[in-house]
């Protein structure tokens, strides 16, 4: 966790988070973050910030040779991502859980808990961003816990992360530095 703090900018920012430690895999690739229930809008955006990398890099190709069709298909990216907005409006993105402000960076989080989890733990991780209606279902391994009156302050690794999950966490860190730079210089 020491050289991941190098590696990456941090924020703290709130998220919506929920875990589950489950057994070491004999294959951690071939496996999936299913393990909780997830509403379809969830999903949906999910899925949809997936499809914008993969558009968006095909759009930038495209745009040398036929700029005209590549601002239609732009704004027909922007149609579906305000229908999909639309329909997670006041929809739950998953079960009830509370928000927590956490120590954020693309590589992971450090967050505290009522009770010690064994380092070296693997778990699986639900991250909900209110603000911008998007989730993440990651792997994660427990890198540090130190004990707190309280409970424990919990640092865990993300693992086998998806590149469009790096870049809408990088993308939401970069922005959330961007807000509170500009609100100190305001003050």
């Amino acid at each position: 966790m020491e050289s991941e703090r190098r590696q990456f900018y941090r924020i703290d920012h709130p998220v919506a988070l929920e875990f589950t430690i489950i057994p070491e895999p004999e294959d951690l690739d071939s496996l999936q973050p299913s393990h909780f229930k997830v509403s379809p809008y969830f999903m949906l955006q999910s899925h949809l910030h997936e499809l914008d990398q993969e558009a968006n890099a095909k759009l930038n190709q495209l745009g040398r040779s036929m700029p005209i069709l590549t601002s239609y298909l732009q704004l027909m990216s922007k149609k579906i991502d305000l229908i999909a907005q639309t329909l997670s409006a006041n929809q739950q993105m998953g079960d009830e859980i509370k928000t927590e402000i956490v120590n954020l960076s693309e590589g992971g989080l450090s967050f505290h808990n009522n009770h010690t989890i064994e380092l070296n733990s693997l778990m699986v991780v639900k991250l909900v961003f209110p603000e911008g209606e998007m989730g993440l279902l990651l792997y994660a391994r427990v890198q540090r816990c130190s004990v707190l009156s309280d409970g424990a302050d919990i640092g865990i690794e993300f693992l086998k992360m998806p590149e469009s999950c790096r870049t809408q966490l990088a993308r939401l860190i970069i922005e959330t530095q961007a807000r509170e730079r500009k609100q100190y210089l305001n003050d």
